[in-house]
Formats: structure tokens, C-alpha cells, sequence
């Protein structure tokens, strides 16, 4: 499915179509669009369907139009979607092979990222750290058979021990997972108010719990930082 361009690559970058209308799923809806703004090609080089089909777009030997600014040595992919439920297993499955496929190609010398870590937008949005097992440097930390369900990505909401399936977290969210997150820190030992807000006081005390347990000190919670405060 994916062949090696000869232009340098080192980081791949996930999106979502902002669309849950079967009419829109496909990768030449996408062409039409962005042929519309002006650009040359599709921005995107792969597409995954709802049943997990992929569609290639811009040939990968092209630089995408995908990352504005961010578009040089990367590969783009878009999965088709908008509300966060209406991804599919299948989708999953097909994403995490690809990105497999793409990060054996460079002997695992590429990291994998969201749209929304150069970007103000929310793309993608779904989990997508947690079904591809990133750790906090984008890199793949675990494969779909060290999944608790087997190879198929959840698609449920996790239990409190189940780390590869949390999501990540960052400064400004609320929810039930950053209060997990609080009282997770709280036991480690700092002074916290488990609110499920994740402010100022959060951010300083997960920075603090990643610097000694030798993990990047950058306030995100994924894989790696999940799985040490479990331990």
C-alpha cells in the first residue's frame, strides 16, 4: 500500500473530513474541494472510508497541502468523519495498519501526530493517540495485539486501569478523565482538587510527575505518562 517517496519524511499527520455524509466519503469529494480552494491535488495522500477502505490522494512523493506550515517531510491522512462516535473500528484498524506499514518503511524514524498539534483546530477528533498507542513523543508505544480487546481499537469507555485506551489530555480540557488524572496525582502525592478541570495547578503538577519519572515535562497526558502514574 505504501511505497517509500525518495523526499525526506519523518513525521506523519492525522485528519478528519469534518463530514459524516456518505455522499462525502470518498477521497475524489476531498479533490473536488480542494481543487476548489485553488490547491493542485487533494491536500491529503491517504483517505479511509467508514469500512476502513483507503484511497490514495496526492501521490506521496508530492509534499501535502494539509498542515500549513508543517507540510514539508510529512505524510497526511484524513479519515472520514465528524462527531467522534461515528468513526469505526474498521477505520481504526486500517489507520493503525497504515501507519505501521509507513513507520517500518523508515525503520521507525517517524513520529505520528494530530492536525490539531500545529494547528488551533480540533482535527482530528477522535482519540487518535489512544487508538494508535502514541506515546508522548508521537512514536507507536504498543501494537493492536497489546491491545486489551484484541486487535479492534475501543470504541467503549475504559476502565480506570485500562492505560492504552485513555485519551490525552492537555491544559483546558474537562472531563471524567482528567479527574481520574487528579486523583491519580493526588496519590502520587500532590496538592490537587480533583475537579475534572485541567488548569494551572493540574499542568504544574503533571509537569513535576513527568520530570521525575523521565518523561517530557510538556503538560500532555498520553500513553507513556498514563502508564506511569497506573504504576
Amino acid at each position: 500500500m505504501f511505497t517509500k517517496p525518495e523526499r525526506p519524511v519523518d513525521r506523519v499527520f492525522l485528519h478528519c473530513s469534518a463530514s459524516d455524509r456518505a455522499e462525502h466519503d470518498n477521497v475524489e469529494t476531498m479533490r473536488k474541494w480542494h481543487l476548489a480552494r485553488g490547491w493542485s491535488d487533494v491536500g491529503y495522500h491517504f483517505f479511509i472510508r467508514k469500512d476502513g477502505t483507503v484511497e490514495d490522494g496526492r501521490p506521496v512523493a508530492l509534499i501535502p497541502a494539509a498542515q500549513g506550515g508543517n507540510n514539508t517531510g510529512t505524510i497526511a491522512i484524513c479519515l472520514h468523519g465528524l462527531a467522534a462516535e461515528n468513526f469505526t473500528s474498521d477505520q481504526f484498524r486500517s489507520v493503525i495498519s497504515l501507519c505501521k506499514e509507513i513507520s517500518g518503511a523508515y525503520s521507525g524514524m517517524v513520529t505520528i501526530h494530530g492536525h490539531c498539534e500545529v494547528s488551533a483546530k480540533a482535527c482530528p477528533v477522535f482519540p487518535y493517540k489512544a487508538v494508535l498507542g502514541l506515546d508522548d513523543h508521537g512514536e507507536m508505544a504498543f501494537t493492536p495485539t497489546d491491545r486489551p480487546d484484541g486487535d479492534t481499537p475501543p470504541t467503549h469507555s475504559p476502565a480506570v486501569g485500562d492505560i492504552p485506551s485513555r485519551p490525552t489530555l492537555r491544559l483546558g480540557d474537562r472531563n471524567g478523565d482528567v479527574q481520574i488524572l487528579q486523583q491519580l496525582l493526588i496519590k502520587a502525592g500532590h496538592d490537587l482538587v480533583a475537579d475534572g478541570i485541567f488548569g494551572q495547578a493540574s499542568a504544574v503538577a503533571i509537569r513535576a510527575f513527568q520530570a521525575a519519572n523521565g518523561l517530557v515535562a510538556d503538560a500532555i497526558v498520553g500513553p507513556a505518562t498514563w502508564k506511569a502514574l497506573q504504576a
